[in-house]
């Protein structure tokens, strides 16, 4: 959660990056909780803002190399003995900084791929006049940057560059309309038209005033074969991840939802440190959303000290203005006000480090792909048994999901293909264009803007979750990991604890595991309707076997509803109805009031649809107000 910023300039100006690294970093100042330092040399500036998490000296940027080398970086390498040794490195105790350096050194721009861990940093090499920068395999580590011909500048957040004088504000459709959609779909772009996200792993060069943009890293399953029993792999793998991310960190925590991967990762962080420090939200008990039975069984069977968080009257928009700043525009996180009540806990309590079951369900898979595989091959009896942890997931009926198959797959297919052709041909002899079927948000967005930005291409190249007959669970759990979703919701979570002096890590997010779980036959991620098979036999008498057997998933729908309605009914009423004209150059307005209304008069039936509706839109009043008032950002 430390932050890091810099400038390149074109000319040699050193008193000219000076001063732009000293308002950047006043920017960074909430992660500066340990004090920042900034390097400059003629026309190039690093800064560092520094968050402790080791209780060891803090880095700052750094040089070697007899000055001709500067790096700033955010890091925590996972693989340091295994990099130490290969860089011919006794002393254990080189910082991961300099570690990173090293690496630049022996292998140059390709040194990336041979870190593991979370990171994101840039070196400075005087002799070639080249800043190289980068971000680690799945973007848990941000880094914004901002390029014009006279200047390269680059931060954690995207506040510190538009402090830079020069950087437009103006605001990128693009990203507006993706956010309606629900569309992270381009990992470059950012709500501001000039300003610029690094995507997750990749790097990039900055020399001469070119940029070079360079992926060093496919997502792709691991080439060793498993062992016989992949549980126990599992296990191996993810005790190991829980330890690296607790490394010279006496100040850990751990999330406690009452999930299967929260409790997964709380009980195996317990094994290694008694009184770990717990935190958990607590709904009313008996409603839908009660996980404090599930907590209790950890709670009773673990040494850890747990804390409950009681969620009482939920008001999703409370605070609402100071999290549109914290996270610099729209964000696609509905529950982030509660997130941020176990950040606010955790922080006050003194926990730096956060283990976070984000990631469980997309890195170890629910395996649902392996149902196409079974379907496709005809093996429906065993599709039926399979259905039930899918039925789960989704809450729709296990007969309505099979003969949804049946259609997708069975002899009703071919039946399927010809009444499609012939519906092609009518349509073609009457002169009337076959009707492709509305997507998602295709009744939210404004049709103008859905136009001039290509929404509807850019949602087809984004991928629908492959389909037909060669859909399989290899295919799907790559698709999944590669979704647009997971750099934003890592970039949400990270502007989010940093205001809280926290540092969320991911046990789930670990190069080695992933590409084991990569790895997995379908039958290894489902089997007997259980998703994440491998993971629940991995946690046999580590966890409860109420949590470690669960099947269902909390839905936080109807508590979202409820917040909104219950507490923010007047402010609704304003920006969807009578500050309806500022959000109509973005929204199909008269789809937003229908959906509006639905949920007033029934509140209890409101479909997933009308609720995104009306809080994406709702939220995205909240910031073009926020931006009007202040004629910038704050």
């Amino acid at each position: 959660m430390s932050g890091l910023a810099g400038i390149l300039l074109r000319r040699d100006d050193r008193s000219a990056v000076a001063a732009d690294i000293q308002r950047m970093l006043a920017r960074l100042h909430h992660r500066a909780r340990d004090g920042s330092s900034w390097w400059t040399d003629a026309g190039v500036a690093l800064g560092n803002a520094w968050f402790n998490t080791t209780d060891e000296p803090g880095p700052g940027p750094l040089t070697m190399a007899a000055g001709k080398l500067a790096a700033t970086a955010d890091c925590r390498l996972d693989n340091r003995d295994e990099l130490a040794a290969r860089l011919g490195l006794s002393d254990g105790s080189t910082g991961d900084t300099m570690l990173v350096m090293q690496a630049y050194l022996r292998w140059g721009e390709d040194c990336p791929s041979y870190l593991q861990g979370d990171f994101a940093f840039a070196i400075w090499d005087g002799e070639r006049r080249a800043l190289f920068c980068a971000r680690d395999h799945f973007g848990v580590k941000p880094f914004y940057y901002h390029s014009s011909g006279e200047r390269f500048a680059f931060a954690s957040e995207i506040g510190p560059i538009l402090a830079l004088e020069g950087v437009g504000t103006g605001l990128s459709e693009h990203q507006i309309s993706g956010f309606l959609a629900g569309l992270p779909d381009d990992p470059q772009s950012t709500h501001y038209a000039d300003i610029f996200r690094l995507p997750a792993r990749h790097s990039l060069t900055a020399m001469e005033g070119r940029l070079t943009l360079r992926c060093y890293w496919q997502l792709q399953a691991s080439p060793r074969p498993p062992r016989a029993d992949a549980a126990e792999e599992f296990a191996h793998l993810f005790s190991r991840s829980v330890q690296n991310r607790m490394r010279g960190t006496p100040a850990a925590g751990a999330m406690l939802s009452g999930g299967l991967d929260s409790s997964s990762i709380a009980c195996v962080a317990a094994e290694r440190k008694p009184g770990l420090r717990t935190f958990s939200l607590v709904f009313e008990k008996g409603s839908p959303m009660d996980e404090k039975p599930f907590i209790d069984a950890v709670l009773d069977q673990r040494p850890v000290d747990g804390t409950l968080i009681g969620v009482g009257d939920y008001a999703p928009f409370a605070e609402f203005e100071r999290i549109l700043e914290e996270q610099e525009g729209t964000f696609l996180a509905p529950g982030l006000s509660l997130t941020r009540s176990i950040y606010r806990t955790a922080g006050a309590k003194g926990v730096k480090v956060l283990l976070d079951g984000h990631g469980g369900d997309e890195v170890v898979s629910q395996g649902h792909g392996l149902l196409h595989e079974l379907a496709d091959a005809g093996r429906w009896t065993e599709l039926w048994r399979e259905l039930r942890g899918a039925s789960a997931t989704y809450g729709e009926g296990m007969l309505a999901m099979y003969c949804k198959f049946l259609a997708r797959y069975g002899p009703a297919r071919r039946i399927a293909k010809l009444k499609g052709r012939s519906n092609r041909a009518l349509a073609r002899l009457l002169g009337r264009p076959p009707q492709p079927r509305e997507p998602a948000w295709g009744g939210l967005v404004n049709p103008d803007l859905a136009r001039r930005t290509d929404l509807a291409d850019r949602f087809h190249r984004a991928g629908a979750m492959p389909g037909g007959v060669s859909a399989n669970e290899a295919l799907t759990h790559r698709w999944i990991l590669s979704s647009g979703l997971v750099p934003h919701a890592f970039e949400v979570l990270d502007k989010a604890a940093a205001n809280f002096g926290v540092e969320p890590r991911y046990p789930f997010w670990d190069k080695p595991l992933v590409e084991f779980c990569l790895a997995l036959p379908g039958e290894e991620k489902l089997r007997n309707g259980f998703g994440r098979y491998v993971l629940r036999r991995a946690m046999e008498g580590v966890l409860p076997p109420v949590v470690q057997w669960r099947r269902d998933k909390i839905d936080f729908t109807a508590n979202l509803v409820k917040g909104m309605l219950g507490n923010h009914r007047e402010l609704l009423d304003k920006v969807l109805v009578c500050d309806g004209g500022r959000i109509a150059p973005y929204v199909n307005l008269p789809e937003v009031t229908a959906a509006y209304a639905r949920l007033l008069r029934q509140p209890d039936r409101a479909s997933p649809r009308d609720v995104q509706y009306v809080w994406r839109s709702t939220s995205l009043s909240l910031w073009l107000r926020q931006i009007q008032h202040s004629g910038s950002v704050a």
